[in-house]
């Protein structure tokens, strides 16, 4: 490790410094990364989105490949294909809650052509020590809500993405469900309207759902997926002894999977499916569903549809400001006021 310091004072001795900090760090971690690191295959993601290195990372990860490849051709069965993505926001605070709104997109296609995409929202929610109580919310869960944003706003997309995913299991037989992230229970679902819930509209009216996941924290699944980056065409690989004994709450079986040629991006994918064969569950997504980039196109576009705009949020703003009676106080960014031209 090589130690670089930014301060320079009388008062402190560097040098007895310098080997404090390396006796405390070699403790518990080590700092010896040149015989380490020398020779090595590396990628930078110093931003800490996931990434992965384009041809795989070579024949050290084989050892995890203990399943096989599955290659995937498209069949051509007439189904419906559904995709449900959404987002939220924080539009505004009072001195008692806090003002957020959500959208939902939804996009089917079949045969390989999107045939409709549907919008659900803006819906405005109002959330207080008031809305709260008046919920079937947990009150430590409600405590948590009231005080994190992130958690507020996980809350209404869960819970307005359940009751679509129910709608469309019900009213919908033999088609496939396209969902964004994996198929795991949330701490945020109504009791009536839970993944499980859904699983079981879709096993009563012949559904399948596919949660598909576009990174994973699991770095095992990551070397694993270099098999699959040989591969030129669509295939998937069976990683569901993995996910299990890392999770057990997910739902259906799970794989990673390449829908697209050569270098295309690898997905893990939670399946239900009632007949429990993937090959023709993805068959059919192939064969119904356009893959841009090897990624499913009634999910892509369900996503820009739920996407916020500028232009939304000036008339959201507006909206309340002309509807509900409300007058806007003054108000000042405190992390632009503080750092100034250092706020990046």
């Amino acid at each position: 490790m090589t130690t670089q310091y930014s301060f320079v004072s009388s008062c402190i001795n560097v040098d007895e410094f310098d080997q404090m900090l390396h006796r405390s760090l070699n403790r518990c971690l080590s700092t010896s990364i040149h015989d380490m690191l020398k020779g090595k295959k590396i990628i930078f993601n110093m931003d800490e989105r996931t990434k992965i290195p384009i041809n795989g990372w070579g024949m050290k990860s084989i050892p995890y490949c203990a399943t096989t490849i599955n290659p995937i051709k498209p069949i051509l069965e007439n189904t419906t294909v559904s995709a449900i993505d959404s987002s939220s926001i924080q539009v505004a605070e009072t001195e008692e809650g806090t003002l957020y709104a959500v959208k939902c997109g939804i996009v089917m296609s079949s045969r390989g052509q999107t045939f409709i995409h549907l919008r659900v929202g803006p819906i405005l929610f109002y959330l207080s020590k008031e809305t709260i109580r008046d919920s079937e919310i947990d009150h430590r869960l409600a405590k948590l809500i009231l005080f994190d944003n992130e958690c507020a706003k996980r809350l209404i997309r869960v819970r307005i993405e359940r009751a679509v995913q129910m709608i469309i299991s019900n009213h919908f037989k033999r088609s496939i469900i396209l969902i964004d992230g994996s198929l795991k229970p949330s701490l945020f679902e109504d009791k009536d309207q839970s993944i499980k819930n859904v699983a079981e509209n879709c096993a009563l009216n012949r559904n399948s759902m596919i949660g598909i996941s576009k990174s994973t924290k699991f770095k095992i699944l990551d070397k694993i997926s270099s098999s699959l980056t040989k591969i030129p065409g669509p295939a998937y690989m069976d990683v569901n002894l993995v996910i299990k004994s890392l999770i057990r709450n997910t739902i259906g079986d799970s794989v990673i999977v390449k829908f697209g040629n050569g270098n295309s991006a690898i997905l893990r994918a939670d399946i239900v499916t009632s007949d429990r064969n993937k090959y023709f569950l993805f068959g059919k997504l192939l064969g119904n569903d356009s893959m841009a980039d090897g990624y499913p196109e009634t999910l892509r576009l369900a996503h820009h549809i739920s996407t916020f705009t500028n232009t939304e949020v000036s008339c959201l703003k507006g909206h309340i400001l002309s509807s509900y009676e409300v007058t806007e106080l003054a108000s000042e960014d405190i992390r632009r006021t503080l750092l100034g031209s250092l706020l990046i």
